[in-house]
């Protein structure tokens, strides 16, 4: 009777659950973001078409001239142009236009001034004309137009006549007069005086406008799906050179940033908008952002491997029945242990979290016993107390980071692609991700990136 009552109390005993007290989670902050101010340069291209048909209407589609006198010639004139063609050459605006113009011409050898102070043809003048009651003579005018930007971003335009030919000369030769000269003298005289209303008219167009309401609006929050929200936080602005293509214009805006992904929104000081600085290029869009991969998911991968596995310990044998990560406890993973069997309860092991860059994974090393586990162990199943636990957890438990940098670089190169207003669209694209470094919160790993990549910004 007295060995079944000792051997009922060893069974007892033996299958008696171990409970060990969950370790108190605690996580070292990670370091703030790196707010040092950096340089984006952004291509931005500005339709000019709507412009320039602004400009083809202010100008006049007609002008007249005369030169009236009692003795020699006297003449008058009238000038019709085409519609204007715009052509670009990278650094500058050309225009040509195809004109015609008709002519009237008297002529008076003598005048006397006896009873009219204007003076009286002595003869009857003689009359020619050139263009009328026939086809009108043609012209061909083309002007050239340098433009840059001023330190308030306006356009500061320089233009210049740079072709004035008439194809078919006025051939009027009984009087001994080249006319076509005098006329092209006069008609080249207006042409030049257009210089300035197309200077005017190229000075009003509005591109302040358009790129303060840009930098207003990169001043805003833009939502990361998933992650957050992004701040550019531009501080200081600058334009390159511009260059001109078929129907737009290029320029490079350079803005000083301090890009960061936050998870909440924040307070940041908005910048008014402020004068052009000097310009300095860089490449493409370089920024850090925090990437969270959920303990949840690690957790699954382990499960998986290990879910019901049968561990052996000489003539004892346990189950896992479930795997978690607990939490942190500092710079270390806290994962609890699930398992039945010759014995049952939770075993809580940490482990630290090694980052390879190069194979873009995250692996769970010198896993070990948490001290309060140790010391249960020790106590209740030493016979557990062995590296059998610790080589199964050890051997899977990798996260391949590579799908969750591909769905980032998804996800924030489409927000990324989005209209700012109804006249500035934003287009970017993220090439390449990568990893900084690495840091422990209670529900995540914080994974510190440096995405690179493309973003532009067109006006129309």
């Amino acid at each position: 009777m007295r060995f079944f009552l000792l051997l009922l109390t060893f069974i007892l005993v033996g299958c008696k659950t171990i409970e060990v007290t969950a370790p108190v989670t605690r996580v070292i902050p990670p370091p703030a973001l790196n707010t040092k101010i950096s340089s984006l340069t952004i291509p931005i291209q500005i339709n000019l078409s709507s412009y320039l048909k602004e400009v083809e209407k202010t100008l006049p589609m007609s002008f007249s001239g005369q030169d009236q006198r009692c003795e020699g010639i006297s003449f008058s004139y009238r000038f019709f142009r085409q519609p204007i063609v715009f052509s670009y050459q990278k650094d500058a605006l050309n225009y040509s236009v195809d004109g015609k113009f008709d002519l009237k011409l008297n002529y008076c050898p003598t005048c006397h001034y006896l009873f009219d102070k204007t003076g009286t043809c002595i003869i009857p003048r003689v009359y020619v004309s050139c263009g009328i009651d026939e086809p009108m003579r043609r012209v061909k005018v083309a002007y050239r137009t340098k433009i840059d930007l001023t330190p308030t971003f306006k356009f500061n335009a320089t233009t210049q006549l740079d072709k004035f030919e008439i194809i078919d000369p006025c051939k009027i030769t009984f009087l001994n007069y080249d006319v076509t000269t005098e006329v092209k003298k006069q008609v080249q005289g207006e042409l030049i005086k257009l210089e300035n209303d197309i200077d005017k008219q190229i000075e009003s167009i509005d591109i302040r406008s358009s790129i303060k309401e840009a930098w207003t609006e990169l001043q805003e929050p833009i939502p990361i799906e998933n992650y957050g929200f992004l701040y550019l936080q531009p501080s200081t602005i600058s334009l390159g050179r511009l260059a001109f293509a078929t129907g737009k214009v290029d320029v490079d805006l350079n803005l000083g940033i301090s890009p960061m992904v936050v998870t909440e929104k924040h307070p940041f000081n908005k910048i008014a908008f402020p004068d052009m600085q000097a310009f300095k290029k860089t490449n493409g869009l370089d920024m850090i952002i925090d990437i969270n991969a959920s303990y949840d998911s690690i957790s699954a991968i382990i499960n998986h491997a290990l879910k019901d596995k049968e561990i052996e310990f000489k003539s004892k044998k346990i189950i896992i029945k479930n795997v978690i990560i607990n939490g942190a406890l500092d710079s270390v993973l806290v994962i609890a242990v699930s398992f039945e069997g010759a014995k049952k309860g939770t075993l809580f092991l940490v482990g630290k979290p090694k980052l390879d860059n190069t194979l873009q994974r995250v692996s769970i090393i010198d896993v070990g016993f948490d001290v309060e586990t140790k010391s249960v162990l020790l106590k209740t199943a030493k016979w557990m107390f062995n590296d059998k636990i610790i080589n199964e957890i050890q051997k899977v438990a990798t996260y391949d980071l590579q799908p969750l940098l591909e769905n980032v670089k998804a996800d924030v190169s489409k927000q990324l692609n989005t209209s700012l207003t109804d006249d500035v669209k934003m287009v970017g694209q993220i090439d390449v991700i990568y990893i900084n470094s690495l840091h422990l919160s209670n529900s995540h790993l914080v994974i510190r990136t440096n995405i690179i990549g493309d973003l532009k910004l067109k006006i129309n």
